[in-house]
C-alpha cells in the first residue's frame, strides 16, 4: 500500500478509494497505539511517526475520520480510563493521573473537570453513593462499597466486625419502628431494604433498592444489587472469587469426610430446628456440596424455598447424619434445654455423636444470608470439618 503524498489533501484522500483505506489504515493504527500506551508520554509527533505521516497532514486525516484532534482524542482516551480506575479501584487521585498518562497531578484535575464536569474527587463520590443499609450489607461489602448508615443488629457478626467508625449504626432508627425523619436527617442516595412492606415507606427519603429474600443471595440478589448500583464487576470478580474458595475446600473434604451427611441443629429454649438447604444450610449443602440427611433431601424437593424444620428430640433419629453443626442460643433457658437433650437416647445414638463428630457454631455469625457470611459461614465449617477427621475428640461444651 503506497504512502500519502505529501500534496494529497484530505478532499483528495476521500475521491480515492485506496487512499481511504490506507488513511483509515494508518488512523487506527495510531488509534491502537493510544490504547496500549496511554500511560505514557505520547505526543503529537510520535503518533504521526506510527503513522508514517507528516505531523500536520497526520492531524488534518484524524480530525477529518475521527471528528476530533489526536490530543483530544488522547485525552478522552486517558480520562475514560481514569473513570474507570476512580470508581473501581482503591487508588488515590494521584496514583490515578499518573497511571493513565498524567504525570502532574494538576494538570490531571484541571483536564478531567474540562472533559466531565466535575474534579476527581467529585466524580469519586457520585461513582460511590451515600447507601444506608438497613439490609444488605455484606452485600455492599462484596461489591466494595462502603455505606453511610448500616442496622449492625442485622448484620451478622461477620459483617459488622468490620465496621469502621464512619458507618453510622442506625439500629435505633429502624427498631422497634422506622424514624423516617432520622432516616431523612442523613440525606441518603440509596436505601436498601429486604422488607417489601417499608420499600413504599421509604421510597419518600431516597431511592430503594429492594432485596428479594426469596432469591440466591450470591447468584440473585449479589448482581441485582450490584446492577442498581454499577457495580456489575465488582460482582463478577466477587462471585469468582468465591467459586475458587469453594472448589478448593470441596476438593479438601472430599478425601476426609467422602459422603458422609452432614446436618445442622438450632437449640433454643422453647423450639428445636433443623435446617434445610437454605440460609444456616446454604454454606454447607450449596457452597460445600456435602450431603444433607435424606428427609431435608425430600423436604427440599417439595419446596424449594424450604427453610428448616421444628422438631422434637425423639424425631432427631429422622435426621441422621456423620457430622453435626449445633447452633446453640446463648441464654439460660436454651442451655437448660440443651442439658436436658445431652442426657437422652435420642442424642447418644445419634451418629455424629457417636462419632465424636459434633461442632459448635456462633449463632451471632449464622443468622445472616448475604454473600460475605456465607462465605465465612462456608470457610467456618470447612475448617471444622477439615481439623477433626471423622474421630476427633467430643468437644467439652457438650458433655
Amino acid at each position: 500500500m503506497r504512502e500519502l503524498r505529501m500534496h494529497e489533501s484530505p478532499e483528495q484522500v476521500s475521491r480515492n478509494p485506496h487512499l481511504v483505506r490506507d488513511a483509515r489504515s494508518k488512523i487506527d493504527k495510531t488509534v491502537a497505539y493510544m490504547e496500549a500506551q496511554y500511560g505514557r508520554a505520547i505526543s503529537r509527533e510520535q503518533l504521526a511517526a506510527v503513522a508514517g505521516l507528516n505531523p500536520e497532514h497526520y492531524s488534518r486525516i484524524f480530525r477529518k475520520y475521527v471528528g476530533t484532534s489526536p490530543m483530544d482524542y488522547l485525552a478522552n482516551l486517558r480520562v475514560e480510563k481514569a473513570k474507570e480506575l476512580l470508581q473501581h479501584t482503591k487508588h488515590s487521585v494521584v496514583e490515578i493521573g499518573q497511571m493513565v498518562g498524567y504525570m502532574d497531578p494538576y494538570h490531571f484535575s484541571r483536564r478531567f473537570k474540562q472533559l466531565t464536569g466535575r474534579s476527581p474527587a467529585h466524580f469519586i463520590r457520585e461513582a460511590s453513593p451515600r447507601v444506608m443499609a438497613l439490609d444488605g450489607w455484606g452485600h455492599c461489602q462484596a461489591l466494595g462499597i462502603e455505606p453511610a448508615a448500616a442496622d449492625f443488629a442485622r448484620a451478622g457478626g461477620y459483617v459488622s466486625r468490620f465496621a469502621s467508625s464512619y458507618i453510622e449504626n442506625i439500629r435505633e432508627a429502624t427498631h422497634p419502628r422506622i424514624d423516617v425523619a432520622r432516616l431523612r436527617s442523613l440525606q441518603p442516595d440509596l436505601i436498601m431494604t429486604a422488607s417489601r412492606d417499608l420499600e413504599q415507606q421509604l421510597s419518600g427519603v431516597a431511592p430503594v433498592i429492594g432485596i428479594d429474600v426469596l432469591q440466591d443471595p450470591i447468584y440473585g440478589q449479589l448482581p441485582a444489587v450490584a446492577r442498581a448500583l454499577d457495580r456489575m464487576q465488582e460482582a463478577e470478580a466477587w462471585i469468582a472469587q468465591y467459586e475458587n474458595q469453594c472448589a478448593q475446600w470441596r476438593c479438601k473434604l472430599s478425601g476426609i469426610i467422602g459422603g458422609g451427611r452432614v446436618a445442622v441443629l438450632r437449640v433454643r429454649e422453647q423450639l428445636l430446628q433443623i435446617y434445610g438447604m437454605i440460609n444456616m444450610g446454604y454454606p454447607l449443602y450449596r457452597s460445600l456440596q456435602l450431603a444433607p440427611p435424606e428427609r431435608i433431601l425430600m423436604q427440599a424437593a417439595c419446596n424449594e424455598h424450604y427453610h428448616s424444620s421444628v422438631i422434637t428430640v425423639d424425631e432427631l433419629p429422622f435426621y441422621e447424619a456423620e457430622h453435626l453443626f449445633v447452633v446453640l442460643q446463648p441464654d439460660r433457658g436454651a442451655y437448660e434445654r440443651w442439658r436436658s437433650i445431652i442426657g437422652t437416647r435420642s442424642w447418644r445414638e445419634f451418629p455424629a455423636v457417636r462419632k465424636g463428630n459434633v461442632h459448635r457454631l456462633d449463632v451471632a455469625n449464622w443468622l445472616s444470608n448475604d454473600p460475605i457470611s456465607i462465605m465465612s459461614q462456608m470457610q467456618e465449617a470447612a475448617a471444622l470439618l477439615a481439623q477433626g477427621g471423622a474421630h476427633h475428640n467430643y468437644p467439652s461444651w457438650a458433655q
